[in-house]
């Protein structure tokens, strides 16, 4: 019985430190087990995490956090690992503008290498990678968390996290292809678990017919489960991305190898497959022996955490705690101060409650979770922002 084999990874950004290797020698910056699984593999699908364009900084969109680009010379890096499709949406797609993001949907269509989950309409970024493969057919839908990259009605990026719209792209998705493989980029950066809210959509997901659910961004490796037959993986980490941060689990990431019987069951059978990258050097290397065996049971506690509600709630409840300075921050009138290492001074010292206003703290928690209030603040506070600006956000 034949099968159709699948390399899913999570994110890959070509630039920093990586971009002069992966310019020059691409196939350097992976061992040759890594290129074994990719060059064997029917169809490779990576998470491209920046565009690749020459867009100067007169491109920019205005944002919280970095903004990220690569070389489009850094393309061999895709051609090496024989990629077959990128997932675009992310939270840096179109940190460089529609500029950007054309330059990069061009490049990968030059080099054979199909597109989802971005484009320069919010229609376009919708649309849904059919592919048949053997006796059958593959959906792709691809989604993003909502940051500044996403598409909207004004202006193209990722395709945005809609209930509504991503419901109706899984249907449509049905009516298209065999398996449909959902993949999202979300959750929380730097946390192996998923919070309760993402299980609890991520399952419903489930429910409405999808084959198969994966999920990156959160820069860590997370666990999975089977809910009602779909396996559900809700964080692969990074697959090559480079950064200055101290932390063993940026590090870490996970190669989800999937095989698809190419019958009338389509039986979907997987494993993954640990690596480091970006450990002492800038590469990709296959995990062995006890290495491998530490993620591997890395992998069964948090999946241990993900089937215990509880539990669950317990990690999410400690994320909370270690993130309440910096929210607190960000909606105290301390925020008015120019200089971030006086606010941070101001948080060390645990100044910040002379900043907060109890009243003001109510009016923006309900503005926040009451769904009326939402729609008209987001369109305030974005109609304020573009007055005061050259560009849609």
């Amino acid at each position: 019985m034949k099968t159709i084999t699948f390399n899913i990874v999570g994110d890959l950004f070509l630039g920093r430190g990586i971009e002069s290797i992966a310019r020059e020698n691409p196939s350097s910056l992976f061992d040759a087990k890594v290129l074994d699984l990719f060059t064997k593999s029917d169809f490779n699908i990576l998470n491209l995490e920046s565009p690749l364009t020459t867009a100067d900084n007169n491109y920019k969109i205005e944002k919280t956090g970095p903004n990220l680009k690569a070389s489009p010379e850094t393309i061999g890096t895709l051609n090496v690992l024989k990629t077959n499709l990128v997932t675009l949406a992310n939270n840096h797609i179109y940190d460089y503008g529609s500029r950007g993001l054309s330059d990069t949907l061009r490049l990968c269509q030059n080099h054979n290498i199909y597109t989802v989950g971005a484009g320069l309409t919010l229609d376009e970024a919708k649309k849904i990678f059919h592919k048949v493969l053997g006796t059958f057919s593959i959906a792709v839908v691809n989604i993003a968390e909502n940051e500044w990259c996403n598409a909207n009605e004004k202006r193209g990026g990722a395709n945005p996290m809609n209930f509504v719209a991503n419901m109706r792209s899984i249907a449509e998705a049905k009516k298209l292809a065999d398996v449909i493989i959902l993949i999202i980029h979300g959750g929380h950066e730097l946390y192996n678990f998923p919070s309760p809210r993402m299980v609890e959509n991520y399952r419903f997901f489930a429910e409405q017919g999808v084959s198969i659910i994966i999920s990156h961004h959160s820069h860590f490796i997370s666990g999975y489960e089977i809910y009602k037959n779909v396996p559900i993986f809700y964080g692969l980490g990074n697959f090559l991305f480079d950064s200055d941060l101290n932390s063993s689990g940026w590090s870490e990431g996970l190669l989800l190898n999937l095989q698809i019987t190419d019958d009338t069951k389509k039986d979907i059978t997987w494993k993954l497959i640990p690596f480091k990258q970006c450990r002492g050097n800038k590469k990709v290397d296959l995990l062995e022996g006890s290495e491998k065996a530490d993620i591997e049971k890395k992998i069964e506690y948090i999946n241990s955490i993900i089937n215990d509600k509880e539990k669950l709630k317990e990690k999410f409840d400690h994320l909370v705690n270690h993130k309440k300075k910096e929210v607190l921050s960000i909606l105290s009138t301390s925020y008015f101060l120019k200089y971030k290492y006086l606010r941070s001074a101001i948080r060390k010292l645990g100044l910040e409650s002379f900043f907060l206003r109890r009243q003001q703290l109510k009016s923006i928690l309900n503005h926040a979770r009451c769904e009326a209030h939402r729609d008209i603040t987001f369109e305030v506070l974005n109609n304020y922002l573009n007055s005061n600006g050259s560009q849609d956000l």
